[in-house]
């Protein structure tokens, strides 16, 4: 539903804007950590029910009926995208491990990528229903809790742009490039850094499109919001806002966005073509170990039922301690 998590510094203080915080820092260390140990799928989508019920409640609290109508929602939808998905997932790396021996094509990415996009939708469909149930369930105070929380994200977002220059987005979006490569290949060669810069020129910044975009999707959800109990139709609309965001792109913002795909994909086609033999040994062990970590997740009957990491509290139980 658009609602990126931004990774910010708990705030000082106490109440919503201090859990929000602290809410972002649990899910940013609990990745750090397992990064380190070298199980990070395994380790992350064995704990998505309580981060999942997290994530939401980041938004607007739920009362104890709404509580236990996501957690069963949450539950569905893991015990469906395990049993269905992950073998998606580990064929599609395979699929990238077979076609990453240099040249590598663009077209070959740009394939991928739609099955990416294909499997987002897929999930997209599955849990919309059930998540619109929930949505009519809220009361007008939450909603407003929701639309307040998404308005401050909103006004972050326009604080972190409107700060910085074109020149400066630039670079971050550079070392976020070359950093996301790292983590494949292992380090770049000052050519290949280079190459990531020549390439990421010729990107259209977007920033403030983006923006706007997403300040216009808000607004008709929460247009839908607003008649969630009298429209006989809430499901099927909130379903159709999630899987077509691409309905307020102007039309050259659309023309902008398939340029910055095409360019991408010819940026990283680039960069794997480039690739030393140690750097293109690290990335197809990288790859091979996410395929066999989604294997080992399907083969997995006991995820859902493994028992609660020590110290590891309900978001009643937390928000019980809080009112106390």
């Amino acid at each position: 539903m658009q609602f990126p998590p931004q990774p910010v510094t708990p705030p000082a203080g106490s109440g919503r804007a201090h859990r929000r915080g602290w809410f972002r820092l649990a899910v940013t260390g609990v990745v750090a950590a397992v990064m380190l140990s070298g199980c990070v799928v395994r380790v992350v989508y064995n704990q998505l029910d309580w981060l999942a019920l997290w994530y939401v409640e980041d938004y607007f609290d739920l009362d104890r009926a709404q509580e236990e109508q996501a957690r069963q929602l949450i539950g569905r939808t893991i015990s469906w995208h395990r049993e269905t998905q992950l073998p998606r997932y580990a064929a599609l790396l395979r699929t990238v491990l077979g076609g990453i021996s240099p040249p590598v094509e663009a077209a070959f990415l740009a394939e991928r990528y739609a099955e990416v996009v294909a499997l987002w939708d897929d999930l997209l469909r599955q849990v919309a229903p059930d998540f619109a149930g929930l949505l009519r369930s809220l009361s007008d105070e939450q909603v407003e809790e929701l639309f307040g929380n998404l308005a401050d994200e909103n006004r972050e977002l326009e604080e972190d742009y409107s700060g910085i220059s074109r020149e400066e987005r630039r670079a971050k979006q550079d070392k976020a490039i070359i950093k996301a490569f790292k983590r494949f290949t292992g380090r770049l060669s000052p050519e290949q850094e280079v190459l990531v810069r020549t390439r990421t020129a010729r990107f259209h910044d977007l920033s403030a499109d983006w923006i706007r975009r997403r300040e216009a999707w808000q607004m008709e959800f929460r247009a839908l919001m607003t008649g969630r109990n009298a429209d006989p139709l809430f499901a099927e609309r909130i379903t159709d806002l999630l899987l077509n965001p691409n309905q307020f792109d102007s039309p050259g913002y659309r023309k902008r966005v398939l340029e910055n795909q095409q360019s991408s994909f010819r940026l990283v086609a680039a960069v794997l073509s480039s690739l030393s033999p140690k750097q293109a040994e690290h990335l197809r062990n990288q790859l091979d170990t996410y395929a066999r970590d989604f294997d080992a997740l399907v083969r997995d009957s006991t995820g859902q039922a493994r028992e609660q990491a020590p110290g590891q509290t309900s978001n009643r139980e937390i928000r019980d301690d809080e009112a106390a």
